[in-house]
This record gives structure tokens, C-alpha cells and sequence, in this order.
């Protein structure tokens, strides 16, 4: 458990180093804070709902309900796969983009799928401005990145 927490202090200063967001936090809305997300993704991980709750009631107060909630929903829906059956996921459910919590070549970034449209939609999805966090890949890409995987497996 400590190496777990050290893991997530080194997570928040490498993600701080590229993004600021402990000096300006007010530079982020909740949907796009780094600092959450990294905070999110480990407690989901790790099912640590008291940690995100946390962080929710000091950081953004009027969104503890919303937050919970959606919190919890991606818990019962968040499975751990491996390569195999992440690629038959993706495949079942005609998966055409997914987007990463953290930065997606990290091993236990949280995948979604996105909903596309048309080829278009595709395309727009895929050349969006990305950094570390939400980004978005084809299934093919991500698959040849990595072994395992945390997929949000509700279909959006």
C-alpha cells in the first residue's frame, strides 16, 4: 500500500511538471483537471472511494454528488482484461476510438469507449489536441501498446 501511494505522489508530480495544475488550479474545469484524474484513476484502481471523496468535497465541493455517483458507476463497469480479451472486447462492442484517463501508454490508464458517428467523427476524435490526459486511440493502436488493460466497459 505505501509503494501504492508513492506511486501516486510521483504520478502528481510528473503530471504537475507538464500541466501546472497545483500552482493554477483554476486554470482547469473539473472535466479536464489533471490532478483528478490522477487522483480518480488510482482510486478506482485500487477501490479507494474515500480518497476521491477527498479530494471532490476540498476541490470541488458542488460536484460531490455528480461525482460519487459517476464514481461508483465506473467501479461496477471497470474490469481488468488482458490483451486477448480486451481485443474481444473492443471487437464485441465495434469499438472504433477509446479515450485514457492519464496519458494511454501508462499500463493502468482507464479506457472508455467514445461513441463515433461516421468515419469523420472518427477522424475528429483521433486529431483532437491531446497531452497526458484523455487521450484517444484506435483499439488496434492501443493493443499493440500493451498487455493489460482497465476498461470502463459501460457503452456510452
Amino acid at each position: 500500500m505505501e509503494n501504492d501511494k508513492k506511486s501516486l505522489n510521483a504520478r502528481v508530480v510528473r503530471y504537475n511538471k507538464h500541466y501546472g495544475f497545483l500552482e493554477n488550479p483554476q486554470k482547469f474545469s473539473i472535466e479536464s483537471d489533471p490532478h483528478r484524474l490522477v487522483i480518480r484513476n488510482y482510486a478506482l484502481r485500487n477501490n479507494r472511494r474515500e480518497l476521491y471523496e477527498e479530494y471532490i468535497r476540498n476541490q470541488y465541493p458542488e460536484k460531490v454528488v455528480k461525482e460519487l455517483g459517476e464514481f461508483d458507476s465506473c467501479l461496477m463497469y471497470l474490469k481488468f482484461l488482458n490483451k486477448e480479451e480486451a481485443k474481444n472486447w473492443f471487437l464485441s462492442n465495434d469499438t472504433k476510438v477509446v479515450e485514457s484517463d492519464i496519458e494511454a501508454l501508462e499500463n493502468d490508464a482507464i479506457l472508455r469507449m467514445l461513441f463515433v458517428e461516421d468515419e469523420q467523427d472518427q477522424k475528429d476524435l483521433l486529431n483532437a489536441e491531446q497531452s497526458y490526459i484523455l487521450n484517444r486511440v484506435t483499439p488496434e493502436s492501443i493493443l499493440k501498446m500493451r498487455d493489460n488493460f482497465w476498461i470502463d466497459t459501460r457503452i456510452c
